[in-house]
């Protein structure tokens, strides 16, 4: 029957000396020994435990050491004693639960990567920036690619739609575009901040909400697309160096 107090948190060395102590009453170490069958020299720290629980009591007789049982509703004391410590113990973790989750979802973050080709490829990447951008869009390493045309042709378009639909965005062109017709536009925008840096850059970086986008413009573009908060925030911290850096 007592070895349901397990379920209670004591350990099997205490009901032992538990259960050893309601039969004899008060009583020492060595009889508390022998008679529970725990090792002599365990029974000072389960003894220790007992006294802290208020389950068994102690009083010492001409220097030794003498045990007892506490009336057993003293578990009920111990219970609701482990229940005020439980509450305050909740309520820490109330507290740290805010921060613990914040950094728990940046480690289970996932990258999520993808691969475009084509004008097809560059055509679902500006229709979602278009549909699902949420705050300012940042790009910069803008250049005219291999195919000047159609580049010109292609960015223009989108490049209107993005301002229809109210999004600011923040460029910074390849030095080489500053006399294109195509920079007439965003210059009269009121939705595009551009700048111009001496720079050739192979590949333009974009992002916006938690999205990065590098676009390759050869003849058929490439573009990589990466979902993940922490490398957006990177290429941003990259831009706002960039950005102050780029000239008017």
């Amino acid at each position: 029957m007592l070895r349901d107090l397990r379920r209670i948190g004591l350990t099997e060395g205490e009901i032992k000396v538990y259960e050893a102590l309601l039969e004899l009453g008060e009583t020492t170490k060595t009889a508390l020994a022998k008679k529970s069958g725990v090792a002599p020299s365990n029974i000072y720290d389960i003894t220790n435990r007992l006294l802290k629980k208020g389950i068994i009591s102690k009083v010492e007789k001409n220097g030794i050491a003498h045990f007892s049982p506490a009336d057993p509703t003293h578990l009920i004391n111990f219970l609701e004693k482990k229940e005020k410590e439980i509450e305050k113990e909740k309520d820490v973790v109330s507290n740290l639960l805010p921060s613990l989750l914040a950094r728990f979802q940046k480690v289970k973050e996932t990258v999520n990567i993808e691969v475009f080709q084509g004008w097809n490829g560059m055509k679902t990447i500006f229709e979602d920036l278009i549909n699902e951008c949420k705050t300012e869009c940042n790009v910069f390493g803008a250049s005219k690619g291999e195919s000047e045309k159609q580049s010109d042709i292609f960015f223009l378009k989108y490049s209107k739609l993005r301002a229809k639909k109210g999004i600011t965005t923040n460029i910074i062109f390849n030095e080489e575009l500053r006399r294109r017709k195509r920079i007439n536009f965003f210059k009269k925008s009121g939705k595009y901040n551009i700048r111009f840096l001496q720079q050739s850059t192979p590949a333009e970086i974009m992002t916006y909400n938690n999205i990065s986008c590098i676009i390759i413009l050869t003849k058929q573009p490439l573009i990589i697309r990466i979902t993940s908060e922490e490398v957006k925030d990177s290429f941003k911290q990259y831009f706002e160096l960039m950005w102050n850096l780029a000239k008017d």
